[in-house]
């Protein structure tokens, strides 16, 4: 059988954040309006008709959801009660976004991807971004090196090697799931949830045959499937939004996008080769001529002064904690707690604040260009 591989986009999060200011007695009808919009923009509600409520969030960390009823994939918009600040929650399983995929041609008679998607769920009633989203390619009918059982022994005796772009080997953790004295499943990087990537490899063939999933005929078709899906979160994610609004339009172009983040993080070298191994090669050849930004990781000490300040306003829980105290004690208690805040500041912060050595260079950095600005442009 001939060799194919491919890429695609398996399950993506997406966030909706207000673009004004919401007290807890407005946010209540403001997420109803930015879901309605959301609803009307991504053509859900044509497609699968309308949601409701489910009996339980079906996101953690927040009180209620959204879901179609009775459809065979996972799909859900989430908010909570109170905290508008922790924005609402859109997230497609990865038949979900399939599905959605499919239907939406069915409809329309037009392709839609990601990319597509995010321009069109646009609003100036929220800002949108992704705090997840997977990226998988997957190697039909290739040889067995590119197995997780054949990488996982590779890695662990040191035959092996993964490196990013800047050929630096970051990996600190690898686990593989051993099953019968074989590897089915393989593990690169750390899965807690303030890991920005991790990259999992698996047989898809194997988990389309035994569980009777949605692709088991395909899977039945080829005589191996093996899967190389990285995921992306926070930091990585919304830069990856940016550059699918701005920078992909075409599935040519998003194919490229795809290929350039899972190899910018990793690549597989056999140990003393400078030449990374053949599925790695074939990867890197979709990217072809087209040239995408590398993800960042900045410093935290490098964090503007208006994105510092915009976080104390709208993601720290200050204000909330205000009403909270003027509801108690009225007003006046507010303006008091302000005043205790600013005398133990004085009194005590700032003394130690100019022995830190983070705030040291975060002002040697920023403080001139800075100065040029009045705090208003920073609010």
């Amino acid at each position: 059988m001939k060799e194919e591989l491919s890429v695609s986009i398996d399950e993506i999060t997406l966030m909706l954040f207000p673009t004004k200011e919401n007290s807890i007695l407005d946010w209540d009808e403001n997420r109803k309006e930015m879901i309605r919009i959301f609803l009307d923009n991504s053509k859900l509600e044509e497609l699968y008709g309308q949601t409701v409520q489910a009996d339980k969030s079906q996101q953690q960390g927040y009180t209620y959801s959204l879901i179609f009823p009775d459809k065979p994939f996972y799909f859900c918009i989430s908010w909570h009660e109170i905290f508008g600040n922790m924005g609402i929650c859109v997230h497609f399983s990865a038949l979900a976004w399939a599905t959605y995929q499919m239907d939406f041609f069915r409809k329309y008679d037009d392709r839609t991807n990601v990319a597509d998607f995010l321009r069109m769920v646009q609003s100036k009633s929220y800002v949108t971004r992704l705090s997840r989203i997977d990226f998988v390619a997957d190697y039909r009918n290739f040889s067995p090196s590119v197995s997780p059982d054949v990488i996982y022994r590779g890695l662990t005796e040191g035959s092996l090697t993964v490196r990013d772009c800047e050929n630096r080997n970051l990996v600190r953790t690898k686990e593989g799931l051993n099953k019968e004295g074989e590897y089915h499943t393989v593990y690169l990087g750390s899965r807690k949830n303030h890991s920005r990537c991790f990259c999992r490899i698996y047989d898809k063939r194997i988990e389309q045959i035994q569980g009777m999933k949605p692709y088991y005929q395909e899977a039945v078709e080829c005589k191996s499937w093996i899967r190389h899906e990285v995921v992306f979160r926070q930091i990585y994610a919304q830069q990856i939004t940016g550059e699918l609004l701005e920078n992909v339009y075409t599935e040519y172009e998003l194919q490229g996008f795809i290929a350039q983040k899972i190899t910018e993080k990793y690549r597989f070298y056999e140990e003393g080769s400078s030449e990374p191994t053949g599925y790695t090669k074939a990867l890197l050849e979709l990217i072809g001529n087209q040239q995408f930004s590398r993800l960042r990781n900045p410093s935290p000490r490098d964090n503007d002064l208006k994105s510092s300040i915009k976080y104390l306003r709208n993601g720290s829980g200050l204000y909330p904690v205000l009403y909270k105290i003027s509801c108690i004690w009225g007003n006046d208690a507010v303006k008091k707690l302000l005043e205790l805040l600013y005398a133990e500041y004085d009194g005590k912060y700032k003394k130690e604040a100019s022995k830190k050595k983070d705030i040291f260079l975060w002002l040697k950095k920023h403080q001139a260009s800075l100065k040029n600005e009045k705090l208003e442009d920073n609010f």
